[in-house]
């Protein structure tokens, strides 16, 4: 910031945008790569307009690396994003899918310089786009798990699908999870609706089951009950009368204890009201 200072006293603008440039990027390089720290230095190099930068031993254009550095804020912003409804998740969609796509078109062909540069991680710009794909793809799942969770599943197929591409066997993984799960459909064993999406729309309940009682489920062609048989399946909503029920019962059977020890310990202290008494008349 010195240099800075030095050239804007001296009247020497062009300089003065360079040196601050420079500086904009050093404060990355130094660890603050806060989405904030990554648009002033996208700030200051669109001030130079078509310059050219020396950036350890290639010279690249400013424009050139405020696109990057820009492309590389607008990731942070995103990933950062802590959607809590299903429109909050179809807008982050949106937004994965837009950085992918300028990911790729951006920066095809190219290595990324900021990561080169001060990370020493050789990252091809289009890498970038797959992730951010298989992002877009899980988001738009999850803002369909509540209307219709065989589209949220397919979702999650796509996103596997991207995950491979992109070398991450381990999210490919889960999300072949969530396929199988928002995928699967049952019967609920107390209303006998038909439901997809498991630990979404149906649970698991534990209960016994005898061959007999299993048998004549097995008559439905989806299944009611786990291949266990120590479980039954319910939609959320019978699970969640059964639960609240249970919970209503729970709380009155309290209150009834509750009751009967407040009265037990009335008598508990009338026998030691009656003791103490009884002491004092013999010490007397």
């Amino acid at each position: 910031m010195a240099a800075d200072k030095k050239f804007t006293k001296q009247g020497d603008l062009m300089n003065a945008r360079t040196a601050s440039c420079y500086a904009a990027i050093m404060i990355i390089g130094l660890g603050q790569n806060d989405s904030n720290s990554l648009y002033s230095a996208v700030k200051a190099l669109r001030g130079l307009g078509e310059s050219t930068l020396k950036m350890g031993l290639n010279e690249v254009s400013s424009s050139q690396l405020a696109d990057e550095i820009e492309l590389l804020a607008m990731e942070k912003d995103v990933l950062n994003l802590k959607p809590s409804n299903p429109s909050e998740y179809g807008e982050k969609a949106k937004r994965l899918q837009e950085l992918s796509m300028r990911f790729r078109s951006q920066t095809a062909g190219k290595i990324l310089i900021i990561p080169e540069l001060f990370w020493k991680q050789t990252i091809a710009g289009e890498s970038k786009a797959l992730p951010l794909a298989a992002m877009a793809e899980e988001a738009l799942g999850e803002s369909l798990i509540l209307d219709n969770p065989k589209a949220a599943a397919e979702h999650y197929q796509s996103a596997r699908l991207w995950w491979m591409q992109a070398g991450r066997q381990d999210m490919a993984q889960t999300a072949s999870s969530f396929v199988q799960s928002y995928g699967r459909a049952a019967k609920c064993w107390f209303c006998g609706r038909e439901v997809s999406g498991e630990n979404i729309h149906f649970v698991t309940m534990s209960s016994d089951l005898t061959n007999l009682i299993r048998r004549s489920a097995d008559e439905s062609a989806l299944p009611s009950y786990d291949q266990s048989g120590s479980g039954v399946y319910a939609c959320k909503g019978c699970y969640g009368a059964i639960y609240k029920q249970a919970d209503s019962l729970a709380l009155q059977r309290t209150k009834e204890l509750e009751v009967r020890i407040d009265t037990q310990l009335d008598e508990i202290r009338q026998q030691l009201s009656a003791i103490q008494s009884t002491l004092r008349q013999m010490n007397r």
